[in-house]
């Protein structure tokens, strides 16, 4: 006979509690709770010829034991499945919702920390190449002084959760940041969570201690691993610096090693060992560049280059002075001077240098006689008086723009040229706007000015660049009449000398007639 009621019980065990629901002769439902009530294991126990429960009994029994959260409609109905007639058969048919542990305080940066430099356009890549540039793998922060860095999170609380019986789980709290300030960071805002950097220079993380340093040392060689530099600092590599690769330092770079054919950039001074540009490296440098040699390079530079051994097949522009070992090849266009100790080559590979004159002032003047050249090519072609009259008013415009560029000399320009040892044949010297290509071999030590009086160029015994060409000039000028003075005033000496015994010879004729003997 089928029964027509159940019953029920509960009893606690160390690892929970059991919740008992049966159907005499039929089956057996036993509810199984964990400690921390987070799950609910059902057994289900179906007697031989027994008749389970429904899906809403089984509903019913978890509700009238409290359990109603979490409660899978599935897991009951894959119980009921496996759980036939002389069967029995287990599910989680509730879990709870486990609270959300608060997220810890953190440091949450400003801005991104990456800042990969601008892409080098003259690159022989492919597409592929283009799309990812290995050589930007930079991962630290540049900041400026008063910038702000980031700003510090505090832990937050958490999401409670809840127990399969409605019950609320405090969840565990976030750590807070614990983090130093250290050199040159200041913290700011009304509860003091903002950093503020206090001088230019990277955001350094060493333990839980934040820096921003000037300097950014690189213990090897600037290779992928390292990718390209941009720091808002001073560079120190001590190593190489691979084919490829670019730095730029705004206080200053210092390679211990050599260079490839690289793009180094600075407001500061360079230094290195050695460049091998293989035509596409440069220098862009707001300061002094020291190095032992340049080869196959492209240098543009606000101070004075120092070059120990030598200057090969470069282009060099700078606002300072030149002073190099030897200087072979390409052209050399300094503002303060030219020193080296020889130039060119004896196989005459053509070399070219220019001393005194600021290299923008020549480019302006290229760019006015492009412009000087089409204007002709208009002029030439002009269809009415109008045109031509306003053609013509350019025209003379560009003239005395070109007139006033060639005019000007800044107060450092020294257009002067030292050769210490030796002047190989086929080396062009510009001083000034006196030009002269040599054709034969000049034996130094000498110095290259220009001639002021004569036009060319003037050859004089050699004096430091500290010694400005105006003064050679005029000191050479003095000398010259000085010369010319004590040469005229021995000339006036030797006329009046001659014409002071001229005066004499006559009275001496006439002594000798007074004592001549009277004819008998």
């Amino acid at each position: 006979m089928e029964p027509t009621s159940t019953t029920a019980s509960s009893d606690a065990k160390q690892d929970g509690q059991r919740f008992y629901h049966a159907q005499p002769n039929s089956y057996q439902l036993i509810f199984n709770l964990s400690t921390d009530e987070m799950e609910c294991i059902a057994h289900l126990d179906v007697h031989q010829g027994g008749t389970p429960p429904s899906s809403d009994q089984i509903m019913a029994f978890l509700a009238t034991d409290g359990i109603s959260i979490g409660v899978s409609d599935d897991a009951v109905a894959q119980l009921l499945v496996q759980a036939l007639p002389g069967r029995s058969a287990t599910y989680r048919v509730a879990a709870g919702q486990p609270p959300l542990p608060g997220e810890d305080g953190r440091l949450e940066y400003t801005f991104c920390p990456l800042e990969p430099p601008p892409p080098d356009n003259d690159k022989d890549t492919d597409d592929a190449d283009d799309a990812i540039d290995f050589r930007s793998v930079q991962q630290f922060i540049n900041v400026d002084a008063d910038q702000e860095i980031g700003r510090i999170i505090p832990p937050s609380n958490g999401t409670a959760g809840k127990t399969v019986r409605g019950k609320l789980v405090p969840p565990p709290p976030g750590k807070p940041l614990q983090l130093k300030l250290g050199k040159n960071v200041r913290i700011a805002g009304d509860d003091d969570s903002l950093l503020i950097a206090e001088i230019h220079g990277r955001v350094k993380l060493d333990g839980d201690t934040i820096h921003v340093v000037e300097e950014y040392v690189v213990d090897g060689d600037v290779d992928f691993a390292v990718g390209n530099i941009r720091f808002n600092g001073f560079v120190e590599v001590r190593g190489d610096v691979l084919d490829g690769f670019q730095i730029n330092a705004s206080k200053g770079l210092k390679i211990t090693g050599n260079v490839g054919n690289c793009r180094l950039i600075s407001p500061g001074n360079i230094e290195f060992c050695g460049m091998d540009g293989q035509g596409k490296g440069s220098i862009l440098c707001g300061g002094n560049i020291t190095a032992n040699f340049i080869h196959e390079s492209a240098i543009e530079c606000s101070g004075t280059l120092q070059i120990n051994i030598e200057l090969i097949n470069s282009n060099v522009r700078t606002r300072g002075a030149v002073y190099a070992g030897m200087l072979s090849g390409g052209s050399c266009i300094a503002l303060e001077g030219i020193d080296v100790k020889k130039v060119g080559a004896p196989s005459g590979v053509k070399t070219k240098l220019h001393a005194g004159t600021d290299y923008h002032d020549l480019e302006r003047l290229q760019e006015l006689f492009a412009q000087l050249e089409v204007l002709h090519e208009s002029i030439s072609q002009a269809k009415d008086m109008d045109e031509l009259h306003r053609l013509t008013t350019e025209k003379q415009r560009l003239t005395s723009s070109i007139v006033e560029v060639r005019k000007r000399r800044p107060p450092n320009a020294n257009p002067k040229v030292n050769v210490r040892n030796r002047l190989y044949e086929g080396v062009t010297v510009q001083v000034g706007g006196s030009v002269e290509e040599f054709t034969a071999q000049l034996e130094g030590p000498l110095s290259l000015i220009e001639n002021s009086a004569e036009g060319g160029l003037r050859q004089v015994a050699l004096s430091e660049l500290s010694v400005h060409a105006d003064e050679v000039e005029r000191a050479y000028l003095d000398d010259q009449q000085r010369r010319l003075a004590e040469q005229a005033a021995a000339q006036e000496a030797e006329r009046a000398a001659a014409e002071a015994d001229e005066a004499q010879q006559p009275e001496a004729g006439t002594d000798n007639q007074d004592t001549q003997p009277a004819d008998p």
